[in-house]
């Protein structure tokens, strides 16, 4: 599922930016939702299995702004600081070690600003469970983990199982001796809306100066630890290493400790006091690399992770 959104879902981003062209914010946010919700009909349409999450970053160099969109727990983080500052992407620049992490926003290096842009979307979190038990489902804990049916996300692409019309096939049915078949709906109730949203989260930033951007799976650990890692991320920057060092870093730490599951990881920096399409110091680091490791995973989800790389729009 994880390769077929990412070998696909630009294809349909593409289409739906481009025919109408999408100029302004408003428009690129309809633009990806309506490519999320494409491409989940067209997973229905081959009877694919299985859901995969995605975090997905759009940037206009000519606006300067960037969009993001995610579904489930992949992660997305921004890390900027204000023109001409002197704590800049230099790797002359000193740096000091990082600081408290925040949940939303964190200063882990002098002039840096870490904010997470990314919405983890967990069943038994406030807002999706009520959106759930609204929809007609239910949240079980059968396992020790807040699950719909069967799976542990509440918004993917995917988990088809889950979403009309397939999730109201069995309503009504006495299921309780048929073991291991879980509905995701509640006793007596049909579903008024999908339980596994392909709705998404979306975050803007304006681009201002330099920044430094980091998309990972949730290999990397939750919000906090990805926090942790894009600090990490600014650090290795400013002490010289390009953009395929740090990825690399990052996912080899990831795989190594126990119980690691699948980490993808993409380090992006964006420079608009230069006006460039890819920031790319004298040195010649590159600014954009993606990698990769498979680790061990106990988890019944592959993570994804979908990067535009051809969509840093130029215009």
């Amino acid at each position: 599922m994880a390769n077929y959104v990412s070998q696909h879902l630009h294809e349909h981003l593409e289409q739906h930016l481009t025919n109408p062209k999408a100029t302004s914010t408003a428009e690129y946010k309809h633009a990806i939702q309506s490519a999320l919700s494409s491409i989940d009909r067209d997973i229905d349409r081959h009877n694919l299995d299985g859901g995969s999450t995605v975090t997905l970053v759009l940037v206009d160099t000519k606006q300067n702004l960037l969009v993001h969109a995610n579904l489930g727990d992949s992660h997305a983080f921004f890390a900027d600081h204000e023109p001409q500052s002197p704590q800049s992407l230099s790797p002359t620049s000193p740096t000091r070690g990082g600081g408290d992490t925040h949940s939303n926003s964190s200063s882990g290096h002098v002039g840096w600003h870490v904010n997470c842009l990314s919405v983890e979307h967990a069943p038994n979190s406030p807002l999706e469970k009520r959106r759930i038990e609204d929809a007609g489902g239910e949240i079980n804990y059968q396992t020790g983990t807040a699950r719909i049916g069967g799976v542990s996300m509440s918004r993917a692409l995917g988990d088809l199982d889950y979403k009309r019309p397939r999730v109201n096939r069995l309503a009504g049915h006495d299921l309780s001796d048929l073991v291991g078949v879980q509905t995701g709906l509640a006793p007596g109730r049909k579903a008024t809306q999908d339980l596994v949203s392909s709705k998404a989260d979306f975050a803007l930033r304006t681009l201002n100066g330099q920044s430094l951007l980091l998309l990972a799976s949730d290999g990397v650990g939750d919000s906090a630890a990805a926090a942790t890692v894009t600090q990490l991320a600014v650090e290795r920057w400013q002490q010289g290493h390009d953009a395929n060092t740090i990825s690399k870093e990052i996912t080899s730490l990831q795989g190594n400790m126990q119980h690691a599951d699948n980490s993808t990881v993409i380090v992006v920096v964006l420079d608009t006091e230069n006006r460039r399409r890819r920031s790319v110091e004298s040195s010649g680091r590159r600014s954009f690399d993606v990698s990769g490791l498979d680790g061990a995973s106990s988890r019944r989800r592959r993570s994804s992770i979908t990067s535009l790389k051809e969509w840093i729009l130029d215009r």
